[in-house]
């Protein structure tokens, strides 16, 4: 049976660890908002280049690029992103 110096020494120990998780969920929740702040950051850019895009594809409808011809698809491909680490944050969350 543990005796109560051990009990409260483990007590201590399990309250350190718990604040040094609590500071890296911080940070992890920092380093997500900064990402989706840069990620709302390129929306502008890129619903100009969509527009950029439509308007060539209009004013010459004789030239067909690569990017814009219809074309069957024969392949599919899938990108998953997940984290191979715990302490995350709310990325898990934020992907799914």
């Amino acid at each position: 049976m543990a005796g109560a110096k051990e009990i409260r020494t483990q007590i201590s120990s399990i309250q350190k660890t718990q604040k040094i998780t609590s500071a890296m969920e911080m940070v992890a929740a920092a380093k997500m908002r900064k990402a989706q702040d840069r990620m709302l950051a390129t929306r502008p850019y890129a619903e100009k280049m969509r527009a950029v895009i439509g308007h060539l594809q209009l004013a010459h409808p004789e030239y067909r690029a690569a990017i814009m011809r219809d074309r069957p698809v024969r392949r599919v491909g899938y990108i998953i992103v997940s984290s191979d680490r715990g302490l995350c944050g709310g990325l898990n969350s934020n992907l799914f």
